[in-house]
């Protein structure tokens, strides 16, 4: 039996950019039948909601911010009944209902076989020119909605939905290059970086750590004991590209997943890796990305963009995450605080990834 369904909801909105978020109501949305209405009982936070607070991304106001959703199935599009079902744990991607008829849509079918809506150039995107899911309620596109696995809780699945799935799309992007038992570097040990060294670890690779603060280092005590990585080095110090350099045997780095926006340690990063090495770029400098071309050539490196992950990619890491326990450190604050969550996340009030739990 469905639950039944309020005609208005509660719902965090920004209505003026760099103000506090407004409490308001507002009605609960209307799906359309390729889609799902979820119940949210979790959202994260991050960097990026900070950019839409400001103004930064040009965003439509009034907007219902956050893209870090799971919740529960309450009511399922009549073209999506056969694969879902109200009562299902999802986590929802944030890229829905693609045009399929755009360039963008046109090249990833070419590239990938199929169509992948992070490509589509009439994407609608939660939280950034759609609404999101600060709010009770949030439709989600099927074609781009996850299945949560029964040993994820809400509040864990949330930063898999973003963080989770750009660290994971990362090494995809590097596994082509890679051999089992190769170590790779995760530069910046934060949300992304935390979790980038525990799918490196589940997929069966040596991981060395990389960070310029001791307090994001040690991050990595709390994570599970076989997925901590096999050391850690703090890029500051006169001796940290040696010490790499060691436990290769001279050789260098297989890959580096740079989470880092530093141009700086970008551009160390490339002077780790071995001979045919690849570095996958995640951070956004705020200013146009410089490098040295010498080891590039010479040693024949490799650069990859990585933009979060398809949701093929996606069920394959939550499968991951199911089988090796894959967790972020949390800090949890409850619905009656998500006013303060914008300043919590500027202050670094906080450890680890913020989430919102909402019951």
């Amino acid at each position: 039996m469905s639950p039944s369904i309020p005609k208005t909801m509660w719902a965090a909105q920004i209505t003026e950019f760099n103000k506090p978020y407004t409490i308001s109501t507002v009605n609960v949305p209307q799906l359309r039948p390729n889609e799902l209405l979820v119940k949210i009982h979790a959202a994260g936070f991050c960097h990026s909601d900070i950019q839409v607070l400001r103004g930064e991304l040009n965003s439509p106001l009034p907007l219902i911010p956050s893209h870090e959703p799971v919740g529960t199935v309450v009511q399922v599009g009549k073209e999506s009944a056969l694969n879902w079902k109200v009562g299902d744990r999802v986590g929802i991607l944030n890229f829905k209902n693609a045009c399929g008829n755009c360039a963008g849509c046109r090249g990833s079918r070419k590239r990938y076989g199929k169509l992948d809506p992070r490509f589509c150039d009439h994407r609608e995107t939660g939280g950034f020119k759609n609404d999101g899911c600060f709010a009770a309620y949030m439709v989600a596109d099927s074609a781009t909605t996850i299945l949560l696995p029964d040993s994820v809780s809400f509040e864990q699945g949330a930063p898999l939905l973003c963080a989770g799935a750009t660290a994971w799309g990362a090494i995809n992007k590097a596994r082509p290059f890679l051999r089992t038992g190769d170590m790779i570097g995760v530069v910046g040990i934060g949300g992304l970086g935390q979790l980038g060294v525990q799918f490196a670890k589940a997929l069966g690779y040596r991981t060395v750590a990389i960070d310029n603060r001791d307090a994001s280092l040690q991050l990595t005590d709390d994570m599970p004991t076989e997925l901590r990585p096999d050391f850690i080095i703090n890029s500051t110090h006169d001796d940290a590209s040696e010490k790499i350099l060691e436990r290769t045997g001279g050789e260098g780095l297989a890959a580096v997943i740079n989470c880092a926006d530093s141009i700086a340690v970008n551009a160390w990063s490339l002077g780790l890796l071995r001979i045919g090495g690849v570095a996958v770029l995640l951070g956004l400098p705020p200013e146009q990305w410089r490098f040295d071309t010498h080891p590039i050539v010479f040693r024949e490196l490799v650069l990859r963009g990585s933009y979060v992950a398809s949701r093929g990619e996606v069920e394959e890491m939550m499968a991951i995450v199911d089988q090796h326990g894959v967790r972020s450190q949390l800090t949890v604050v409850t619905k009656d605080d998500i006013l303060r969550v914008p300043e919590m996340y500027l202050s670094r009030s906080f450890r680890g990834r913020l989430v919102v739990k909402f019951d």
